[in-house]
């Protein structure tokens, strides 16, 4: 990070939420004027718990206007729900645990987000980019914890390739790279809400350069 470059952390779970930033994000960031705010990805490496480790040290880098995450709600265990917890319920009490560590002035630098039930959802909204003949999924975001999103796509792609199912190395970034941003943004409020507080803490930052 050097001179006046401005950079927002996003604290991934994996390798594909890293890819879906670079492939998926990064491009529509670019369209909306937004290059000069860089998303600078971090792999968690599924250890969710560096998160208290990581806000902290990055609220003292310089340049740094908020820190991320992108972590799924599926295989989440550090927060046990109740039998009738909503998808809303959920979310909130997997977010009030990120945020438990943290005082007020962490709270605002840090936007904890949560990809529902899991980040091929978007994939799933799209369905093009999953084949030309894959319709959109309505309520991507919906689908449970039985058989969540990356399931799905697996036993597509078999049925498809005859036993060769989800490459999440190869595929992920292919189908990334295709799917459609507005399909996405408006078939999956919880991304929509992800992706607009991106780019209010961007634009903010942007209006504050320019006074």
């Amino acid at each position: 990070m050097k001179g006046n470059a401005k950079n927002i952390i996003v604290l991934c779970e994996g390798k594909t939420e890293k890819r879906a930033v670079k492939y998926f994000i990064g491009p529509q960031w670019e369209k909306h004027g937004l290059g000069s705010i860089a998303l600078v990805t971090k792999n968690l490496r599924a250890k969710l718990e560096d998160v208290f480790k990581r806000v902290p040290i990055h609220r003292n880098e310089p340049g740094v206007l908020a820190v991320f995450t992108l972590i799924d709600l599926y295989g989440m265990n550090r927060v046990r729900h109740k039998p009738d917890s909503t998808l809303e319920q959920k979310v909130e009490a997997v977010r009030a645990w990120l945020r438990d560590d943290f005082d007020n002035d962490l709270q605002a630098f840090f936007h904890p987000h949560i990809a529902v039930h899991e980040l091929e959802a978007w994939l799933l909204a799209d369905g093009k980019c999953i084949g030309p003949d894959v319709k959109p999924l309505a309520n991507a975001e919906e689908k449970n914890f039985q058989n969540p999103p990356k399931a799905r796509i697996k036993e597509m792609l078999a049925r498809r390739r005859k036993g060769d199912g989800y490459r999440e190395a190869i595929d992920g970034e292919i189908m990334f790279k295709r799917a459609r941003f507005d399909v996405v943004y408006h078939g999956c409020p919880y991304f929509r809400a992800f992706y607009d507080d991106l780019k209010e803490v961007a634009e903010a930052a942007l209006q504050d350069q320019a006074i």
